[in-house]
């Protein structure tokens, strides 16, 4: 059953985390998820034809502009330039509480329904307990565009990983921008990295804005 992200701050706390190198965390699957009978999915439509990106920048430390859209950043957070299929921009977030450095992933036109890819996130994900990942999942009004915050932690194991990691937690952010691709922003690491760098995330959902004029091209 998923929860409030309000309650879980209350009940999380920093547990020990093993290091992972931010180059281990793996892509997610990037072909098209079906969507439920009778749904209809422009997302896997868009997500059949990968299309090139535009390079993520920076303006100094304080901004970084990707896919048509700016964002605040802290100047702690590095960009990893890297062109991948449906991966907008990377950011390293440094380490804190012991652990290892995080990353931010941002993708654009991932295929699926949000309740499809939020179940792929839970099976990802395995309670300390032995149970399956419980995503906890809430709106986030003050967002610029309609946004969905989903969370999790516990026993991490990504696709092509070959054993799941203790101690791990992920944010990600849904946002729908109107004309464009929907927007997955996804801070995966340690607990006590991401969980560190909580706030730096929600402006930086928060933050979005539209840089061009354009939608996406096919």
């Amino acid at each position: 059953m998923r929860i409030s992200i309000a309650l879980l701050l209350l009940l999380a706390a920093c547990d020990s985390e093993r290091p992972i190198d931010v180059g281990d965390i793996p892509e997610p699957q990037t072909q098209s998820i079906p969507a439920p009978i009778g749904e209809t999915s422009a997302e896997s439509d868009d997500a059949k034809s990968p299309r090139k990106l535009p390079t993520p920048s920076t303006n100094g430390t304080t901004q970084a502009t990707f896919a048509g859209l700016s964002a605040p950043i802290p100047a702690s957070w590095t960009l990893r330039p890297e062109p991948r299929a449906f991966r907008a921009a990377t950011f390293v977030v440094p380490a804190s509480g012991g652990g290892d450095q995080g990353e931010l992933a941002i993708f654009a036109g991932i295929g699926g329904s949000d309740e499809a890819n939020i179940d792929r996130w839970e099976g990802q994900f395995q309670e300390p307990t032995g149970g399956p990942g419980q995503a906890v999942v809430d709106p986030m009004p003050e967002a610029p565009f309609p946004t969905t915050l989903v969370e999790l932690r516990g026993n991490y194991q990504g696709m092509g990983m070959p054993s799941p990691r203790e101690g791990m937690a992920f944010l990600a952010a849904i946002v729908r921008v109107p004309g464009r691709d929907i927007l997955h922003i996804r801070l995966t690491g340690p607990e006590g990295t991401v969980d560190a760098a909580r706030d730096d995330w929600l402006a930086f959902v928060a933050g979005l804005s539209i840089v061009d004029a354009e939608g996406p091209k096919p």
